[in-house]
């Protein structure tokens, strides 16, 4: 059996993966109190002691806004230092290293979709911290896989994310502002660990690629407002969805307008009214 090193434990997707396959791996999974991740000779002492044959990467800051002053350090810290180091003892001991970065390692200024190809150019310091890491991580382990994926959201109610809030907000107020001007791809975590499932068990197929996980949309990508009015009518939620821009709900950090991830690999995602359906039957 495969052994499998997770790390960012208390993350979401490293929680919905191991729900899911831990009976297919021996999986070790390891939160931030678990290993110091700015000391290099700690994670190598345990990665070493571990012997995994993969490790999936989780663990990430993000705090998009307080990247951009307070939580800068610990934003590079978590989101580039810590790769760095993992990828690096990866490379050393010969093991496969899944690293899960983000769309906003691209610009997004017009009204186009990124291939895995495409150029980054990332406007904030999250999605600086983000192109280290993917290529400190390409750098220095032959054997790395970067995963790009966005807008995540899973783990029951109990758990912050974009549609337990929609749920929230909907079944308490008459009308609610949503932004209707950043376009993306959300990501059902169910749907992106059974992606991440069959990347492991073709691993040899992926090695030092960029593969983009997301699921699917039409055009260009959907809005929060897109999103939101699939919430409220999946539920029977009936609340006045008004569209507004992102000028209204002004943040310290800039996101991109236009970031879906095309997805050119023989690993597909079911569209996104799908994987939200499913995670609202199991709520």
């Amino acid at each position: 059996m495969k052994k499998v090193l997770i790390t960012g434990w208390r993350w979401m997707l490293a929680y919905d993966f191991t729900k899911l396959f831990s009976d297919r791996y021996e999986l070790v999974s390891l939160s931030s109190s678990d290993l110091d991740i700015k000391n290099f000779q700690e994670v190598e002492r345990k990665v070493s002691e571990i012997q995994p044959d993969v490790i999936i990467n989780c663990a990430a800051y993000t705090k998009v806004d307080d990247a951009e002053d307070i939580g800068m350090k610990d934003n590079y810290d978590v989101n580039s230092l810590w790769v760095y180091n993992l990828a690096k003892v990866s490379s050393t001991m010969d093991i496969d290293f899944i690293t899960i970065s983000t769309d906003y390692v691209f610009f997004g200024d017009t009204e186009k979709w990124y291939v895995e190809t495409q150029n980054e150019h990332p406007i904030n310091q999250y999605g600086m911290a983000k192109y280290l890491w993917e290529k400190l991580a390409l750098w220095e382990n032959k054997n790395s896989i970067i995963v790009r994926t966005s807008w995540l959201y899973w783990w029951g109610m109990s758990y912050k994310n974009f549609v337990n809030t929609m749920i929230q907000l909907g079944s308490k107020l008459d009308s609610l502002k949503i932004i209707n001007d950043q376009y993306w791809n959300p990501t059902n975590c169910k749907d992106l660990s059974i992606a991440i499932w069959e990347l492991l068990e073709n691993i040899e197929k992926y090695r030092w690629q960029k593969l983009h996980f997301s699921n699917t949309t039409e055009n260009h990508g959907i809005t929060w407002y897109d999103f939101a009015q699939e919430i409220f009518s999946q539920n029977a939620i009936s609340v006045e969805a008004i569209p507004c821009t992102s000028s209204e709900f002004p943040t310290k950090a800039s996101r991109p307008s236009y970031s879906k991830l095309i997805n050119n690999s023989d690993i597909q995602l079911r569209n996104w009214k799908e994987g939200l359906k499913d995670y609202l039957d199991n709520l």
